[in-house]
């Protein structure tokens, strides 16, 4: 699964989920209970970009996600907020296979904004 992450001021995410090609998996607000007794300290949202059984077919997904963000000027690079792509892998599906992501989807992620974390789960006994 990939998912995009990002938390900032309310002004800022507005302005990013008005253009966005899909709709929030998720949102909320700062001062918003977050479990445990937490409090979330800023407000934010998460946007699912793919699922996928195979991790090979997520590098494509990314791209195309991204080309779209691109294309309708979502940026993330303002200093008021943090974007974060998250790749979550499970141990069967990282058996003999492989997750590619070039030089040039690196350089895009930076050039947007988006830092890079990846999550691997271990396989369900």
């Amino acid at each position: 699964m990939v998912k995009l992450s990002v938390h900032g001021d309310d002004p800022t995410l507005k302005s990013i989920l008005e253009v966005l090609p899909t709709d929030p998996e998720r949102q909320w607000r700062k001062g918003e209970e977050k479990g445990a007794g937490r409090m979330h300290l800023d407000s934010g949202f998460e946007v699912i970009i793919a699922q996928a059984s195979k991790s090979q077919v997520l590098p494509s997904r990314i791209r195309s996600y991204l080309a779209e963000c691109r294309s309708r000027g979502v940026t993330f690079s303002m200093s008021c907020i943090v974007a974060e792509l998250q790749l979550e892998l499970n141990g069967d599906d990282t058996l003999d296979a492989s997750l590619e992501l070039t030089l040039s989807d690196m350089q895009q992620l930076t050039e947007m904004g988006i830092s890079l974390s990846l999550v691997t789960r271990g396989a369900a006994a």
